[in-house]
């Protein structure tokens, strides 16, 4: 008789000795009536647990329990780990701390680890990995099994089968397997009752998906890999698998290739950073690629960075034949409820990069609780990446795949409409920044007559709150100038380059100044609003003679003076004198950029505008100063930096004092210069301003060698 019809036969006998009956035996050990009529009849193995609840209830039967208490054999059904795995040490140290460290007295469960992260990013072949350099710490087994909870053609594994591929990896036969789930996970905990094993559980569904197959032994390890972030999986230590650093994308791409030999001592090719880079730096899109530029292949590295960032082919390059990243993107995809779909193919019209809860419910034209459950299952799918709470981004290659799914399901008129409502609320939302930022500019009234949401404008408390909101807007809105520009959404386009005009000026970001006002000119003069036309050409001249265009400048001066001249807007037209006033500056006709300067002052002060008054006077005194009226310059730069101060404007005050500090310097004064200057330096700090610091800190150090000498 073997073993297990051995034990059935004693606890027959000793049921029957207790007069107990089957179904409250059944009642006191916790197992099915169904499972112990099979361990009665030897069709079922009992295990460990079993053996001791039966031992307890209906006395111990020595023999028995020792043949049984340890009955099936070490298991290792590990797969191969894969070829070329680069980089992951961080993740691989954490994983190994949480698997590999002592079990505590105190510990009653097993250690749960999860590894999660979007589809193609390597948490498979970090499990196994790991898990096979683990296998001599668990010497009662390792087991490893496929869940396929993402496979496009293959039905998830259900807790059933998956509990009956377990047992069978232990070695049960299978016709002691018990019928139902309940009893195969009770004769499947019983038997790695008192083991030390490791469970590696791949590519989990969800929380659901995996709790029925975790063991009750606190000597035993699950690993656990998902593209969802399993937030039920409250025992688990849960860690996050982003994409590869660059240096070891490169470095895979090298290897799959089959170039590392060619790798020199100053890294990787240009055009193998670039690969990797438009690869988002995905394992699995980095493998592809470099398969498809291996020597002798049908591209060369520079030709497949080329067709990879070019929208046409994009994402269809990334497939080699047998893998893609679209194929894995889909299925989590599919996976999603109705509105995380609309969700992730709205987000795809979104022109940044990141985004806030708030943007995502203009985006959608929902309120704000249903924009934040679609973004939170993105999230958890990991077709998100939450940067910090309440705000999102999108992988490169997933924004591509969520732009391909737009352009495919959202008819023109939605993405119109959809990019006009986003335009809206980020004219609305930076022109409220700006006049924090920037407090007594004068302004048009941008943001009137244009279409806003119902979902509430982010408001700043000061000048750092406004600035750091720019600062992680820039992009979104930038791009937003020109994606409105090709939509003909002309209005709104102009509106757009208005409103980044305060942040661009206190950042210093010409560049991009001047790409979004020259879309942004065109745009204004389709609307035929002389208006908006002028301001635009003012304000890029304004970036233009920043990088020494002046006959750029000078041309969209004149042109914008001549609009507001037209229209009768002499506010207008004084802010373009003495505008092009810089022009004659910096050209050396320092006499004509003081006559025009003059000009534009009169009108300021005539029209109450103290703001103008104080940055006018700041531009006379430095004309003055280059013409060596130096008690004139003193005079009329101390006045500036007094109507400055009392508006508080800590940007127009620190490039005044700077102003003031060099006049100092140049007429002698130095003790007054080096106070001023550093002033300066303070205010600054306060504004942000880390060109006009630099600027102070040069002339200390001018001022420090002067008298060294």
């Amino acid at each position: 008789m073997g073993e297990t019809a051995a034990f059935g036969a004693s606890l027959r006998r000793r049921r029957a000795t207790a007069g107990m009956s089957l179904a409250e035996l059944a009642r006191l050990v916790h197992y099915s009536k169904g499972h112990l009529s099979k361990v009665e009849r030897g069709l079922a193995l009992p295990g460990a647990d079993l053996v001791r609840l039966c031992a307890e209830v209906l006395g111990e039967e020595p023999e028995a329990e020792d043949q049984l208490a340890h009955p099936l054999r070490p298991a290792y059904a590990l797969p191969e780990a894969g070829r070329h795995f680069v980089g992951r040490d961080k993740e691989t140290e954490l994983v190994e701390s949480l698997i590999l460290s002592p079990v505590p007295r105190d510990r009653s469960r097993p250690a749960v680890c999860a590894i999660t992260g979007m589809a193609g990013v390597g948490k498979t072949a970090l499990a196994v990995r790991i898990a096979r350099g683990a296998g001599s710490r668990f010497p009662d087994g390792c087991l490893y099994i496929d869940l396929h909870g993402y496979s496009r053609n293959v039905l998830a594994v259900t807790a059933a089968d998956a509990l009956d591929r377990l047992l069978r990896m232990l070695g049960m036969p299978a016709e002691s397997i018990p019928r139902h789930v309940e009893d195969r996970a009770a004769v499947y905990r019983g038997a790695l009752a008192g083991r030390r094993a490791l469970v590696v559980l791949d590519n989990a569904v969800d929380s659901r998906h995996v709790r029925p197959l975790l063991p009750h032994e606190a000597g035993c390890t699950v690993l656990v890999t998902s593209r969802s972030s399993l937030p039920a999986l409250d025992e688990a230590h849960h860690v996050p698998l982003g994409p590869l650093s660059a240096p070891d994308a490169a470095e895979l791409f090298s290897r799959v290739a089959g170039t590392a030999d060619e790798t020199g001592a100053d890294g990787p090719a240009a055009g193998v950073r670039e690969v990797v880079d438009l690869c988002g730096r995905l394992p699995l899109a980095v493998r592809i690629a470099a398969t498809r530029c291996r020597p002798n292949g049908a591209r060369t590295v520079e030709d497949f960075a080329h067709r990879l960032a070019d929208q046409r082919w994009g994402l269809a390059e990334l497939d080699d034949g047998e893998r893609s990243v679209v194929a894995p993107f889909t299925v989590s995809f599919d996976a999603l409820g109705e509105a995380a779909q609309r969700m992730f193919a709205l987000l795809g019209l979104l022109p940044g990069v990141e985004c806030e809860a708030p943007v995502a419910a203009v985006l959608a034209g929902w309120d704000l609780p249903a924009a934040d459950r679609a973004l939170d299952q993105l999230a958890d799918a990991h077709l998100l990446i939450r940067t910090r709470p309440g705000r999102f981004r999108l992988h490169d290659l997933l924004r591509a795949f969520a732009r391909q799914i737009a352009d495919r399901t959202l008819a023109p008129e939605v993405h119109r409409a959809v990019t006009g409502r986003l335009a809206g609320h980020y004219i609305a939302a930076a022109d409220s920044m700006g006049r924090v930022l920037a407090p007594h500019r004068y302004r048009l009234g941008v943001a009137d007559g244009v279409e806003q949401s119902a979902v509430p404008m982010p408001r700043a408390g000061g000048h750092d709150e406004a600035l750091a909101w720019f600062t992680a807007e820039q992009d979104t809105v930038a791009a937003l100038v020109h994606e409105t520009a090709r939509l003909g959404l002309d209005s709104e386009c102009w509106r757009l380059a208005y409103v980044l005009r305060d942040f661009y000026f206190l950042s210093k970001r010409w560049d991009a100044w001047i790409a979004g006002h020259r879309v942004a000119l065109e745009a204004a003069h389709r609307v035929d609003d002389p208006g908006a036309e002028a301001v635009t050409a003012n304000n890029l001249g304004l970036a233009l003679i920043e990088t020494g265009d002046l006959d750029g400048a000078a041309a969209h001066y004149e042109r914008a003076h001549l609009l507001y001249s037209r229209t009768g807007d002499e506010h207008g037209a004084a802010n373009s004198v003495a505008n092009h006033a810089w022009v004659h500056f910096y050209r050396g006709e320092h006499a004509a950029a003081l006559a025009e300067l003059v000009t534009a002052l009169a009108y300021y002060r005539r029209a109450g505008a103290r703001r103008n008054v104080g940055i006018t006077l700041r531009g006379i005194g430095l004309a003055e100063l280059e013409l060596c009226r130096f008690e004139d310059a003193v005079s009329h730069l101390e006045s500036a930096l007094a109507t400055l101060e009392s508006l508080g404007l800590q940007l127009d005050t620190a490039m005044a004092l700077n102003c003031l500090g060099e006049a100092y310097l140049r007429s002698g004064r130095t003790e007054e210069g080096r106070d001023r200057l550093e002033r300066a330096v303070a205010v600054s700090r306060l504004c942000g301003s880390r060109h006009e610091e630099a600027r102070a800190r040069y002339h200390l150090a001018l001022a420090a060698g002067t008298a060294a000498e």
